[in-house]
């Protein structure tokens, strides 16, 4: 595929999977009629534009397309790519999840981020037996505060995925990053970026996603 051919996928993911809250005060039901029109999908990509004008620019698409075939998850769909952000923050957070043995808080979590998400973490060691002790001391003590609640407990997961997958593809290449960014809703500003998981261990999961819808766990 040539680099254009490229850089108009990218761009067509891009305006197809951001969310509703990246085009202001726009409701998704509005969005979504948007996205049926070619004068729609325009609006939506000027909107998207503003926000990130080095993503969505002519000079990027000329001469750093290149990145596009070295990093195919930036062509990733917005739910795969959402998808992701939950595997990784399951990963984040597995030391966590190991402990939690009443069935109560099993079942809760089951509930949050799915069966089969949550045996891909409990099967899975992303540092190799080297966890840092400031991961494992911010993971149980995150996960102990949401404990009660299915829905809050899958917003920090999927908080914490969001953050390890942006860091990462934004140290692959800048455009990459925003890429990551765009399939989420706005962030508050100072957000902090601190990573739990391994690069290489990002890096060998989207490789697996890539390769196999099902090695994503969506």
């Amino acid at each position: 595929m040539a680099a254009d051919a490229h850089w108009i996928a990218l761009l067509k993911s891009t305006v197809d999977s951001a969310p509703a809250s990246r085009f202001g005060d726009a409701t998704p039901a509005l969005v979504e009629h948007a996205r049926s029109s070619v004068l729609g999908r325009r609006m939506l990509a000027l909107r998207l534009e503003s926000e990130s004008p080095a993503l969505f620019g002519l000079p990027a698409a000329a001469n750093d397309a290149e990145w596009i075939e070295r990093h195919p998850a930036a062509l990733f769909s917005g739910e795969r790519l959402r998808g992701a952000a939950l595997d990784l923050g399951a990963l984040a957070f597995s030391p966590a999840l190991r402990a939690r043995v009443e069935r109560s808080e099993v079942l809760r979590l089951r509930e949050a981020i799915g069966a089969a998400r949550l045996s891909f973490a409990l099967s899975t060691d992303p540092w190799r037996g080297s966890l840092p002790d400031a991961v494992r001391h911010c993971a149980f003590a995150g996960l102990a505060r949401v404990l009660h609640d299915a829905e809050t407990i899958a917003e920090l997961v999927r908080q914490r995925g969001r953050i390890e997958l942006f860091t990462y593809a934004s140290a692959q290449h800048p455009l990459f990053g925003e890429r990551v960014a765009l399939a989420f809703p706005p962030v508050p500003a100072g957000e902090r970026r601190d990573v739990w998981l391994p690069a290489a261990t990002v890096a060998q999961y989207l490789e697996a996603a890539g390769e196999s819808a099902a090695g994503a766990h969506l």
